[in-house]
């Protein structure tokens, strides 16, 4: 999907952004609540990116606790206030415990955004949404950081 919708903003000459979104702490999480519950977690996930992407958005598992979201046609700005309202959602958003009134806390997200530059490799421009994600992670989880350029060379958003 991302290929066949570069290829499209390419021809078009709009810009198409990609959004990583990483779960925060996934892996203490699946470690201390087993896999079951883990697997209502990444479910909760997909559904509050399903619902929060519609129409020519596209929501995908990457991998692991890793999801993609692909916004064609969209300047910096909405892609940047769709993040923010994904991961404000996602942290709302409570899974609750069977058997009992107490749930399992927050969920929360990081996020990396960054625009596809027409010409560069479909590797390139995931990594560098990957690179976004994880400055997220440094500047301490549960944030949105976007940027057009590595984080590591030039100061991202």
């Amino acid at each position: 999907m991302l290929e066949e919708l570069t290829v499209e903003a390419r021809i078009e000459q709009t810009p198409i952004f990609l959004i990583i979104a990483d779960i925060d702490f996934f892996k203490n999480f699946n470690d201390t609540h087993g896999h079951q519950t883990s697997d209502q977690v990444l479910r909760l996930v997909r559904r509050t990116l399903d619902d929060g992407t519609k129409g020519r958005y596209f929501a995908a598992r990457y991998g692991g606790e890793e999801f993609a979201i692909i916004l064609p046609d969209t300047p910096i700005k909405g892609a940047s206030i769709l993040a923010e309202y994904l991961r404000k959602t996602l942290e709302s958003r409570k899974l609750a415990r069977k058997g009992s009134s107490g749930g399992f806390g927050a969920n929360t997200e990081s996020f990396g955004v960054t625009q596809y530059i027409a010409g560069e490799s479909l590797e390139a421009l995931v990594a560098r949404a990957d690179k976004l994600l994880y400055k997220a992670k440094e500047l301490g989880r549960n944030r949105v950081v976007a940027g057009m350029h590595d984080p590591d060379l030039k100061k991202s958003a």
